[in-house]
């Protein structure tokens, strides 16, 4: 399952991450490197198996925190 989910993130790489180096849009380029890698480790965790806590609690919390109850 590794092996299918790193294919799939190269061929996005080589879609998405090199006409944005060429073209030196060098904003653009860094974000969607650090999103693709963090989504590159999620996705490699699960499918080594590993259970990814879900995020509503803790946002849940920090909306009622900044809103009230």
């Amino acid at each position: 399952m590794l092996i299918l989910v790193l294919v799939v993130y190269t061929s996005i790489a080589i879609y998405e991450f090199i006409p944005l180096y060429k073209q030196k849009l060098w904003r653009e380029f860094g974000v969607n490197i650090v999103l693709g890698l963090l989504s590159l480790v999620i996705a490699a965790m699960i499918s080594f198996g590993m259970k990814i806590p879900s995020p509503a609690y803790p946002i849940k919390e920090l909306i009622t925190s900044l809103l009230g109850k």
